[in-house]
């Protein structure tokens, strides 16, 4: 009777579900829609858009979106598909008259605006973000140069940095391999091409992303 009853339980053992089933959880996401245009979705179902712009696929509902500043290729928040009561975060929101930042949490995700500027690009009008969320975080590097304030984003762990590699209102491919060195992220996602060849960024931990594909996340 005993040995019936183990054989039981290892029967039952091995065909309970793991836990990512019994939560319903998916792994993250993160599309690179095109351009600086991206979509991540959490584990729990979150949806977050930042800088919404370039033309693709936005009728996933949002929950949040972000915009690091008012440029026309950054700001097109009337592509998104919004779910009732989806926070918007525009920079008015996110830096104070003091040149300081909000720093805020919705939801799972919690959201860190940091310094992006050049002389396209006024400091108190521009922020990247670091946005954390499943144990993963994710610096958007937004339209910058390298600024000495990366400094300190080479202890914080970042598991995937996006940035800008244009070089023409923005730093340039070897410019930004330079910000991939320093920063040290699990992945270095080109973004922000315009006309110059992404090709030419080659970084450690290189992940080039085609415009509309999206791939999985996790942490390093």
């Amino acid at each position: 009777m005993k040995r019936f009853l183990c054989i039981c339980l290892l029967l039952l053992l091995a065909a309970a579900p793991c836990c990512s089933a019994e939560t319903g959880e998916a792994a993250p996401t993160l599309t690179l829609i095109g351009h600086a245009s991206v979509r991540i979705t959490t584990s729990d179902g979150t949806v977050l858009y930042v800088d919404p712009s370039f033309p693709g696929d936005y009728s996933i509902p949002a929950d949040l979106v972000l915009i690091s500043h008012d440029h026309s290729d950054h700001s097109k928040l009337k592509l998104v598909t919004q779910n009732e009561g989806c926070l918007v975060k525009e920079p008015k929101d996110t830096i104070n008259p003091d040149g300081s930042y909000n720093i805020f949490t919705y939801r799972n995700v919690t959201v860190e605006p940091f310094p992006a500027y050049n002389k396209f690009h006024m400091k108190f009008m521009t922020t990247g973000f670091l946005i954390t969320f499943d144990g993963i975080t994710v610096y958007f590097a937004s339209d910058t140069s390298k600024i000495p304030e990366m400094e300190s984003l080479a202890g914080r762990g970042i598991d995937y940095a996006l940035l800008p590699v244009d070089g023409e209102f923005n730093m340039d491919a070897r410019e930004a391999m330079e910000c991939a060195a320093l920063i040290g992220a699990g992945h270095n996602i080109p973004i922000h091409f315009f006309d110059a060849d992404p090709a030419l960024f080659t970084p450690e931990n290189l992940l080039f992303i085609p415009y509309g594909e999206t791939v999985t996340l996790e942490g390093t």
